[in-house]
Formats: structure tokens, sequence, C-alpha cells
């Protein structure tokens, strides 16, 4: 008997290859060596029918001949099989990708190669004789092939894994199976763990870099602590990690480093460690825990290069600018000394930093003759003469700053550090090796594939994985942006996809409706484009491009750019994410301005010092996320925020674009908080002022959004427009003179005007109910029946009195079932000459069924008769 087996803890590789390794050798019995991997788990629960795996209970080893074995060539990994492998005369067909080892089986058929899977090597074979693949083969295979390469993003993949997975994409592969099962959330237990190593963490500051180290101590072994390792790195934010785990009586180390100025297999090799410069790992035979600590913390000193400090490379004495200067001379003493950007100083004290782009963007706007004070950046990021270059690398590249000012302990300039500064450095004869440091810290690398995975539908992951093999084919980049984004770091459901293309984004959005089954509009003028999926949902495109404003409070301008530039025109630092979606960088996150810290931070930030005077209504904005998320406007925003509010730009907005802002924040879940804020800054006086919020019944807008809801739920989706409800509250209180006002220099759509101007009779209609608690319903008919859903919700909101209340909604859920059964046919088969008398019947129906007087088809019928036979309709029956 031939059988097929893999390695124990089989994971998707080592079961996609023993699947495909059936399908070479079809009388082979396949058979699991041990345990199950957790997500291989999950799968066989769902599909052990299918693939029919035995165990080694289940076979009589005596009858085999000849192990088929794939993924693995050590017995060693045999597991319950291992006993087996080691007979006399047995015969092994070997399919394997890891490097050979000197105690690998031997057989008739050894396939051992340098493939990213070795699911690839069998596919290769399977396409070499020809052999039929389904679709559900075809996925397999591919889950074995992604997993392995990191869905083709490991420097191990080859040419040969992506052509492999091309031939399963044209088989059928279901690239939504395959990312429902590649990637689980932590199990409990790892939780667990991660907790555990999070309250033990130390930090130890060694030759400037922040090292951290976590113990743990637990009874049974956990699998993945490389992975809960990565997360800690990840949360501790630190240059270096260690966790030393003790499960099942041995100490387990993992190591983890950013900087090049460490190698972790080095400070880990005294203690068995293997792996590489920035990975490692080892089992400290004979160490507890502590004794692995100190030979960890021993050759940390002895392993880490220390750099240089600001003190070494500082460019000194500083040139600076004095804070009461012109904005114009502040413009011509930059371009004097070629400079982009300056310190601000008031007398020997640096109080901040204007650049270039600053000035310029003044002149734009005729502010050219304001002092510089108004416009400089003062919440200033400085270091001292003993910040590393390590440090001061990352810190520019986190915040996207060309130089920084270096103080002394008063706070006095002694000196300034600029990028040039940096790269000199990096690039001198003393540091080759900080080389690299330079290449890869553009920003803190990171992928989010796996939070993509966790949080994005298996449909949205197919759509953005789509798009990016169509840039790629069209030689451009694309990135999803924005909110899109930002919600995924803020875990918030957020579904609505945006694309930014450098290239043509119009194109892209061609070929992807296409392959969609989608139909797709253009904007010209803005490059952009719409594409409506079958499903309802939509995806935007749009070209990178930067905007210009030819004066304050302008419509921007757009030109075609770069994914850098088109972020840099976003009105906040949180929404200037992006992720690439191209296949061979999906998942990596672009973070030029710093948005991932401020959303860790909670702080609205503008980009720059003039974004308020380009846009004001950046102001509604900033006010509308910092409310939604519980964030806080930074420092500097909002002072530039109140000096365009005392500047009057809001003023010289369109009230179309006030508007809009004003009913996405009364579209928000509170807006109660976000009017309390715009009252605070002065912003309300620009909106409603004829609005005095102090005298707003606070309970009153808390309950529009509950009553609302009530609303869609008890008589089906009827799309209530909850901001509308509330501009009715807010301008409840004005004399109709004012409201008019207001209906004049805002332009409402008619429904909305409409409803605003109806809304005018509710009080009175709600008095009415009141005082007849018990009105039957053909009477609140007659005074509701032409009201909006709005006005509705406003009368609910109105009526106090229970009884009242009730009565109203009874005659609601009646308006909701009662209709008139029989037409203009029935009348006429009943004997009546068509005309406007029918109109009349059949209202007078309506009404006797309102007041449950009449109920069923049979009763109008035999009413219609009655009415005849009293010869109510004498001159309309026809004789």
């Amino acid at each position: 008997m031939d059988i097929i087996t893999s390695h124990n803890a089989l994971d998707f590789d080592g079961l996609a290859a023993m699947v495909a390794a059936g399908k070479l050798y079809p009388a082979a019995v396949k058979v699991f060596s041990g345990t199950l991997s957790r997500n291989v788990k999950k799968f066989m629960a769902l599909y052990k029918d299918l693939l029919a795996v035995k165990s080694p209970r289940e076979i009589e080893f005596s009858t085999v001949s000849r192990m088929i074995v794939v993924d693995t060539a050590s017995a060693n990994r045999l597991g319950q099989l291992k006993e087996l492998a080691m007979r006399p005369n047995l015969d092994f067909y070997v399919y394997d990708h890891h490097p050979p080892a000197p105690d690998d089986l031997s057989g008739s058929i050894y396939h051992v190669e340098g493939t990213g899977a070795a699911t690839t090597i069998l596919v290769e074979e399977i396409i070499a004789r020809n052999l039929p693949v389904t679709a559900f083969d075809a996925t397999i295979f591919a889950l074995g092939i992604y997993e392995d390469t990191g869905s083709l993003l490991f420097t191990s993949t080859t040419p040969r894994d992506v052509s492999a997975v091309a031939f399963l994409l044209a088989k059928g592969a279901n690239l939504a199976v395959v990312a429902n099962f590649m990637e689980t959330p932590f199990s409990g237990e790892q939780r667990q763990l991660l907790q555990s190593l999070l309250n033990s963490a130390r930090h130890y500051q060694i030759k400037n870099l922040d090292v951290t180290i976590a113990v743990c101590d637990n009874e049974q072994f956990i699998p993945g602590l490389d992975a809960v390792t990565y997360s800690l790195f990840e949360i501790e934010n630190s240059d270096v990690v260690f966790v030393l785990a003790v499960m099942q009586g041995k100490v387990n180390i993992v190591g983890r480093s950013r900087s090049n100025n460490i190698k972790v297999n080095e400070v880990l090799r005294p203690l068995g460690g293997k792996g590489h410069d920035k990975a490692a790992s080892a089992v400290a035979k004979g160490k507890n825990i502590e004794e692995s600590i100190a030979i960890i913390l021993e050759n940390l000193g002895e392993n880490i290069n220390p750099g240089l400090c600001a003190g070494d490379i500082m460019s000194t004495p500083v040139k600076s600018i004095p804070m009461f200067i012109s904005m114009e001379e502040a413009g011509r003493i930059m371009l004097r000394y070629g400079h982009t950007g300056m310190p601000v100083v008031d007398g020997d004290t640096m109080v901040g930093v204007i650049s270039r782009r600053d000035v310029d963007k003044a002149r734009m706007h005729e502010l050219g003759h304001a002092p510089v004070k108004g416009f400089m950046t003062s919440n200033v990021l400085s270091i001292d003469t003993n910040t590393p270059v390590t440090e001061i690398q990352r810190i520019m590249v986190e915040h996207d700053i060309g130089r920084l000012p270096v103080v002394d302990a008063d706070g006095r300039l002694a000196g300034i550090v600029s990028r040039t500064d940096i790269i000199r450095t990096l690039h001198g004869e003393d540091y080759p090796e900080d080389h690299a440091v330079l290449y890869r810290s553009g920003s803190e690398e990171q992928n989010c594939l796996d939070l993509m995975e966790e949080r994005l539908p298996s449909r949205i992951m197919a759509n953005l994985r789509l798009a990016g093999q169509i840039a790629a084919s069209l030689g451009s980049m694309v990135y999803c942006v924005g909110g899109f984004v930002r919600d995924l770091f803020l875990r918030v459901p957020d579904f609505d996809v945006d694309l930014v293309v450098e290239g043509s984004g119009e194109e892209l959005a061609q070929k992807l409706a296409e392959r969609l089954g989608g139909k797709v509009r253009i904007h010209d003028r803005f490059r952009t484009a719409v594409i409506q999926l079958p499903d309802g949902s939509k995806i935007d495109v749009a070209t990178a491009r930067t905007e210009y404003y030819e004066f304050p409070a302008a419509l921007p301008k757009v030109e075609k750019s770069t994914i850098k530039e088109d972020l840099y025109r976003r009105d906040f630092t949180i929404n200037t994410l992006a992720i690439c979606l191209n296949p061979e960088r999906f998942g990596d996150l672009i973070d030029h301005f710093g948005g991932r810290r401020d959303l860790e931070q909670g702080i609205i930030r503008i980009l720059y010092n003039l974004s308020f005077v380009e846009d004001p209504t950046r102001i509604l904005r900033a006010i509308r996320f910092e409310q939604r998320y519980s964030f806080t406007i930074e420092e500097d925003t909002l002072r530039f925020a109140c000096d365009a509010i005392e500047r009057r730009l809001l003023g010289k907005l369109s009230y179309k674009r006030i508007l809009s802002e004003l009913i996405l924040i009364l579209n928000e879940k509170d807006p109660g908080p976000s009017l309390d804020r715009m009252k605070e800054i002065g912003v309300w006086n620009y909106i409603l002022p004829e609005v005095k919020l102090e005298h707003l019944n606070r309970v009153t807008l808390k309950r529009i959004p509950i009553m609302a809801a009530w609303l869609e739920e008890r008589y089906y989706p009827v799309n209530i427009k909850s901001w509308l409800v509330y501009i009715i509250v807010l301008l409840a209180r004005l004399e109709q003179q004012e409201v008019d006002s207001i209906l004049e220099r805002y332009p409402f759509e008619n429904y909305a005007a409409q409803t605003i101007q109806g809304s005018r009779k509710v009080p009175q209609i709600a008095e009415a109910l009141m005082a007849d608690p018990k009105l039957p319903a053909p009477e609140i008919d007659h005074m509701v029946a032409d009201l909006s859903r709005e006005n509705i919700v406003y009368l609910l909101l109105l009526v106090r009195d229970e009884t009242a209340w009730e009565n109203l909604v009874h005659y609601l859920d009646l308006k909701e079932t009662v209709e008139v059964e029989i037409d203009g046919n029935d009348l006429q088969d009943l004997g009546l000459i068509p005309g406007p008398i029918f109109r009349l019947i059949l209202d007078e129906l309506y009404v006797l069924k309102l007041a449950e007087k009449i109920n069923t088809r049979e009763d109008e019928i035999n009413t219609v008769k009655r009415w005849i036979e009293e010869e109510r309709f004498k001159d309309a029956v026809v004789d």
C-alpha cells in the first residue's frame, strides 16, 4: 500500500501538497502524521468529507510499501509515522521546498527545490501531466501557496509560485475562501499570553536604543509565540524586543529588531539562538529566565553601535527670523539664504518655525503684510545635543519635518539639524551600515494585510486585490485611501472604498468595472470616476492629484501628481493614510504625515498653517471628526482655526458648501456636542446666527435619532432624513420671517424646504392631539395626512401626553395597513358609471376602514351596494 503524508502540526502548504499528490498518485491513501494547525483544523471541520484523509491508527503499518512525503524530507517531522519511516526496505517519493539536510529521507523520487511553497512543485507536475483540476482542487492548492508565500509577498516567493497561482486562478480558485482561511485572530490563550507579556514588559535604554524585555511562565505550550512577539513589538514600538516564555519547562526566546545598529541573532547566539539580523529565536537549555535575561543584557552592551548625536552634526550658529517681521520679508530672507524653512525667535528664545510654503501661500492670498507670528507653527519639535542620529531620522520621517532645532536647557537655539545633515551622515564612510536605515525607514514599515483580512469582508478584499492586479498590468500604482483606511485602524465599519491611482484613474476604473460587472461614470474635470457595482455598492477612483486655491475659500484647481502630493492636499493627518494594493506591495501602509500616530493619540491636526485659509470648511470637518471619535483638535490647529474665524473667512464660503458640511454634522450619531463646539469657537455665527443654541431642549435633540430609528423599524425603511429633523427643531423657536430668510439663503432641495415650511403647523397639531387624546383616526388623518416623514418624527417628539401618543401611534399603524381593496372595475361591475364619483367612493371607503367600521373587501362591496340601494348615486347608476 502507498500512503501520502506530510509533517506534524500540518499547515495549508502541507495539506494542499497532500491533496495534489493524491492527483498524481490516485491509488495512494492520504494519512495525517499527527496534529493540525488551528487554521487547518477549521478547514477540515468543513471539508473533511471531501478530502478523505485517514489517521495513523486507521492504517496497517505492515501493509505500507511506499511513503509519498510532501512539504518535508525529515523523518523527525513525521510525528506518529516516524517509526514507520525508519523501517528498512521502504520506498519514498519526496516533494519538498526546504533546504536539504544530511538526515533527509532518500527515495526513488526526490524533488527538493527552492520554491516558495511545496505545493508549487506538485502543481507543476499536475500541469505537465495535463491532469484535470476542479475549482475546489484549485482553491486548496492556492491556499497552500498563498500561506507559505505570504500571499506571494514573502521574499522566498519565486516566479514558479506566481505561475502556479495564475494557473489555479484560471481553473477557478476561490480567493474569497482563501482569504477566509488564511488568517484567524489570536486564540484566547494567545491573547492571555500577550497580556502577560505587556504586564511584565521592562524597558532599558542601552546606548540610545529602547530595548523591551518581556517574560511569562506557562505550564502548557502555546503555539504562535513569534506572532505574539510581533504584536508586542508593534504595541511597545521599541527599537528591540526580546520575549522569554517558559513553556513546559523550557525557556523559549524570540527577538525582533528595527535598527541596523543591533543584530538580535548575535545577541542570542550564546543561548543557542539562530536566525537573521532582525529576527531570531532560541531555546535556552539549562538556563532560567533571569539567567537568560542577564546574558541578553550583557550581549546587548557588546553588540549595539551607538552612532552619532545631534551635537556632532548640527549647524551652528543658526540663522533665524524675528516673530514680528512680515511674511513678505520672511520670504526674502529665506530666498537670500536658500532655506526652505527657518526658526522664528523672540529675542534669544525659539518660539516657532516658518516655511517657504507658508510664505508662498500667504502671498497668494494677499496676506504678505501679516506678521510671521500669526502663521508660524508654534508647537515645534526640537532635540538636544545628545539626541542620536537614528532618533533624529525617526522624528523627521514620522513628522515629515525637514529640520529640527537643537535647543539647550534654557530653550535657546544651539544649532539646527536638516535632512541634508542626516543624509550626509548616513552616507558617510564612518557609518556605511546606516545606509540601509535611511532606505528602509522612509516611514516605519508596516503591512496591514492581517488587519485588512480581520476587518474587511472577503468581497472587498477580492475587489482590492483585483484593483492591484489591474494597476500592475497598466504599469500604475493604486492605493486605498482616506476615511476607509482611517476607520480600518479605528476598527470602525466603513466599506466605502476610495482608490487613488498613480497613473490613469479613469483607465483603471474602466477595466475594474468590466471585471466586476459594474458601471462606471467618469468626471473628467476632477480626474475621478465612480464604479457602481451590481450589489449596489460603489468604488470611487481618482487619479493622484494635487490641488491649489487661487484665492481664499475658492474651489480647488486640480493637476495630476503623485500619491504623496495627493495625500498632502487632504484636510487632516488622520485622513492621509493610504494602503498600497499592487500585488508586490499589497497591504503596505503609506504614512507620510504621521496620520497613524495622530490616530493613536486622538489628535485632529491640519497639514500646513494656511489650510483653513485655503478651505474654511475644514473647520467644520475638524469639529465633526473631533466629536465623532472623541478626539482633540491639536493646539496649533485650533489656533489657526480661530484665526481664520476671526478673519471672517467662513463668510467667504457659499451657503451651498456650508449647508453640505452642516448636513454631515447633523447626520452624526449625536450632533449636539458638535453644535456646542461650533458655538464655543465662533463658527455658529456663520451658520445659523438666528438660532440660540442655549435655548434648545437637549432631551429633544437626543430623542431625534431614537425616534427616527423607531419609526423606520416599525414602518419599514422609509429613509428618514435625521438631519432634516434636527433643522426643524433648530428653527422651531424662530419667527416665520426668520425661517423665510434662512430658506432664501440656504439652497435646500424642494422636499426639504417644503418640509421645513410644513413643520410650522406641527406644534398646533400636537396641541390638538393632546387636547383630545382619543381623537378618531379619520380626524387625525385629516390633520397629518400631508405631513412628511420628518414632520411625523417631529410630531411624535412634541406629543407628550401618553394617551395621545398611543392614539397617534395606533393611527400610524392603521395607516400603514389600511388599503381599499376594490377599484374602478369593481364599481363598474356594481353598475356605476365611471366618473369623479369613483374617487369620492374610494375615499369614503378609506375613511370607514381607517375608522375600523369596515375591514374586508366583502365589507367594501356590501357598503357600496347599500349606498346604491339608498340611491346615493342615482345619477351614476346604469339603468
